[in-house]
């Protein structure tokens, strides 16, 4: 009877789990316009806090948002990047006492917004815009990777290898920040990875601002 009942209890928890839908992150570029000489993106992240990363922020762990962003020229015959591409790296951690999520960039600027709010905008300079001709066809692609690393191994390493951090903008400081930055997909203890390509557009269309 017991062996009967404990086999029901697993089809039954078989049956939840593929009736819940599974959560994945998202990652959409929402805008490009040019502005002050730069082509400028704001990106739309979702579904960043499933319950394991969100178990890690109230544990006062830290999770890590990494965004690899392409502009690509769209050609007959092979295409080709007018601008290097852009990778960055945002820390996110919980403050307990106000219950406000925390996004640092590798500079040290930092945003705030309440906790498990979402979605979470990002806006990110592609380069020049005067790269851009207005008959050209261009589009935009994006990596993101959310997750968690062994952030004091990290650390222990830039230490090594640029000496303490003493708070100043030095040699050791910069690379510190360019060492972090260049963090990979595949330095990730736990992770989701998500790609998106927005549709071909043209360089008159970016110039003026569009929503892809």
């Amino acid at each position: 009877m017991r062996a009967r009942l404990r086999f029901a209890c697993v089809i039954l928890l078989a049956v939840v789990a593929l009736s819940t839908p599974i959560l994945a992150l998202e990652a959409r570029v929402m805008e490009l316009r040019v502005a002050g000489g730069h082509l400028r993106a704001s990106l739309e992240i979702k579904e960043m806090f499933p319950d394991k990363l969100r178990t890690v922020l109230e544990q006062r762990g830290a999770i890590h948002l990494r965004l690899q962003v392409e502009l690509w020229q769209h050609r007959p015959v092979w295409d080709k990047q007018p601008q290097p591409t852009v990778l960055t790296v945002f820390r996110i951690v919980l403050d307990p006492s106000s219950q406000m999520v925390q996004v640092a960039d590798q500079y040290g600027e930092v945003s705030r917004q309440p906790a498990w709010q979402e979605p979470l905008i990002l806006r990110l300079d592609l380069g020049r815009g005067d790269t851009l001709s207005d008959s050209a066809k261009y589009y935009v692609r994006t990596q993101a990777t959310l997750g968690t690393i062994a952030e004091r191994e990290a650390t222990q390493a830039a230490d090594a290898v640029f000496g303490p951090d003493e708070g100043s903008v030095t040699l050791g400081s910069m690379g510190r920040v360019l060492f972090h930055a260049v963090l990979q997909a595949n330095d990730y203890l736990q992770s989701v990875s998500t790609e998106s390509r927005t549709r071909d557009m043209t360089g008159a269309e970016l110039k003026a601002g569009v929503k892809p």
